[in-house]
């Protein structure tokens, strides 16, 4: 009788090899397992001998981490010609494609054909692109980039992020932007940075709340802020430096001499923190006036008033010496009111929740929901994180007063799904703009082609983290899209140019 008997099972073989094992396993244990399953000792000394290697081989630490999952490729024509198009979207030069692809997948390919293929693509999308009209109701948001000394402006959807126009002109003034913006889809809302070209466009295209971004002014303020706070913190330690030499001079002359140079380095010093000082809470005047709600009343705010706020520090900025001043000052006072153009846009869409629920709730959620946007947006001192949960505790006692407390959770989500829309800005635009750069950088020549294929791309790419995760923007926008939208570029499927896939 062999090891193979079928009539004993992997579990007992593993019993088997447990027992017999150990080096101090009891006398006469292989005679009574051979008695017991009717085979011959050395029958359990080979399964005992089987279950050591195995066991062996399977406690075996290895490598450390995941390990890469080994597959055979085959490079087709459709994988090659899919890799071209995935590497453009990643900001590979055409010239430097044909080096991927012999280096990657030990392919060789001309200049020329990689050529061939991007125009191909290209003009594919440039036909998607046109078709897809989708009809969301969302804020627009518009920038420009500049390529070859030719202006670039993309309008794209602050909730879906989709791209809407991507579209080059060879002019930069409110007429070619005015003519772009009224052949977009209407928006309740159109914000941008303070460019004259677009909102010239804007006022062109007849469009009432054009809402300027908030942190082309917020940016540079802080930023004004950070270097006065270090050149005061600079200034101090060269006080103390001439303080430690002081101590160590010993000669009359050398004193008198460190003395003085002290007292002109305290005074220094002493002038520059009264400036940061009072640059830093006039920045923290602007800064507060960034809150959609007022968190003493839980109110939207008021956007006259603010912008009276922001147009008073503005002019005390106006007696500040420096560019940087003049500079802040000017946005302070010119671009005040276009900063709260979102305000007629954001009551309109809280006035469906506020007729469901009720004012008082929404000035109890509403703080809460500043609160919690504040902590997120700025850590919040340790010494004053307790009075804010006295706040928030005091918020959501208030709130259930108001509302039934097993209709809290629905409330709080559909109010934090409005205010949680870009109200204030370009910033997305402009970040979807930064991986356009590249692939413009990229290219000795770049036309709207290339527009359009970024375009498709960026619409069809799905978000990987965030709270657009598994989305693309395509579908954020109501567009149904196939299982591999690559084949709207003639591309074949990918399982087609995999052959592993069944």
């Amino acid at each position: 009788m062999g090891t193979r008997r079928d009539n004993i099972t992997g579990m007992e073989r593993a019993q088997i090899a447990i027992k017999v094992m150990p080096d101090n396993r009891p006398y006469g244990t292989v005679i009574q397992l051979a008695r017991e399953y009717g085979v011959a000792r050395q029958t359990i000394y080979n399964i005992a001998e089987a279950g050591k290697t195995l066991m062996a081989q399977g406690m075996d630490p290895g490598r450390h981490g995941k390990t890469v999952e080994e597959k055979v490729i085959e490079v087709n024509q459709g994988r090659i010609e899919r890799a071209v198009v995935v590497l453009t979207r990643f900001g590979v030069s055409q010239r430097d494609l044909p080096i991927c692809l012999e280096e990657m997948l030990d392919t060789c390919r001309s200049s020329s054909w990689v050529n061939a293929q991007l125009a191909q693509r290209e003009a594919m999308a440039a036909e998607v692109n046109q078709k897809w009209k989708p009809e969301i109701d969302e804020i627009l948001s518009g920038d420009e980039i500049y390529s070859n000394g030719s202006p670039n402006l993309m309008l794209m959807g602050n909730d879906s992020l989709y791209i809407y126009t991507l579209t080059r002109q060879p002019a930069c003034d409110g007429d070619t932007w005015g003519c772009v913006l009224l052949d977009s889809p209407a928006t309740p809302q159109f914000a941008s940075d303070a460019g004259t070209g677009l909102a010239a466009g804007a006022e062109e295209a007849n469009i009432h709340h054009h809402q300027l971004d908030w942190d082309h002014l917020l940016r540079p303020l802080w930023g004004q802020s950070a270097r006065l706070e270090r050149q005061a913190y600079a200034a101090l330690e060269a006080v103390e430096e001439r303080a430690v030499l002081f101590k160590q001079a010993q000669t009359e002359k050398r004193l008198d001499n460190h003395l003085k140079v002290w007292e002109r380095l305290n005074a220094d010093a002493c002038q520059k923190m009264v400036q940061f000082d009072q640059f830093r809470s006039l920045a923290k005047q602007v800064d507060a006036q960034f809150a959609l709600i007022d968190p003493e009343t839980g109110q939207l705010r008021d956007p006259a008033a603010a912008a009276a706020i922001l147009r008073s520090i503005g002019q005390q900025l106006s007696q500040w010496k420096g560019r940087i001043y003049a500079k802040l000052s000017g946005n302070l006072t010119n671009w005040a009111d276009h900063l709260f153009a979102y305000s007629p846009t954001l009551r309109k869409s809280l006035l469906p929740w506020i007729e469901q629920w009720g004012v008082s709730a929404f000035h109890a959620l509403a703080r809460l929901w500043q609160l919690e946007t504040d902590a997120k947006r700025q850590p919040i001192p340790l010494a004053l994180r307790p009075v804010q949960q006295v706040v928030w505790n005091q918020m959501l006692d208030q709130a259930l007063v108001h509302l039934p407390f097993d209709a809290l959770d629905q409330a709080w989500k559909s109010l934090n799904q409005v205010l949680t829309h870009s109200w204030r800005g370009s910033m997305l635009c402009e970040c979807v703009n930064s991986l356009l750069r590249p692939i413009l950088n990229s290219r000795k020549s770049s036309d709207q082609g290339c527009l359009e294929l970024f375009r498709f791309l960026h619409n069809v790419h799905r978000f990987i983290r965030g709270k657009r995760v598994g989305f693309c923007p395509a579908e954020l926008a109501g567009i149904s899209l196939p299982v591999d939208p690559l084949t709207l570029l003639g591309l074949a499927p990918k399982c087609q140019s995999n052959s592993l896939c069944s």
